[in-house]
């Protein structure tokens, strides 16, 4: 069963030390999932059954990347962001991952 590992884009800026500015990614996490399940699989079950409380109101998006030597990961989120809205508007529909 192949392990991703969550990440996250935060709202908001982190800031030096000396006062430079940049992105605020995160690592969340790790989840194992069945196989021939898609990174936004990953992301929906971390999102499901967090580990530790999370205030979702701060994540921007999320994005999984499978560990070991994949020919498609390595993407830093540019491909396949899941927002917390959609993961919200899963919730809502009834339809949340196994």
């Amino acid at each position: 069963m192949p392990t991703y590992v969550i990440l996250a884009a935060m709202k908001g800026r982190f800031v030096s030390d000396f006062g430079n500015t940049y992105d605020n990614f995160q690592m969340m996490g790790y989840v194992t999932r069945p196989q021939g399940e898609t990174p936004f699989d990953a992301v929906a079950a971390f999102f499901d059954q967090p580990p530790y409380p999370i205030q979702w109101q701060d994540v921007e998006y999320l994005w999984a990347e499978q560990l070991g030597e994949i020919p498609d990961n390595a993407h830093y989120g540019d491909y396949d962001r899941v927002y917390v809205e959609s993961l919200r508007e899963r919730w809502e529909r009834g339809t949340p991952s196994p």
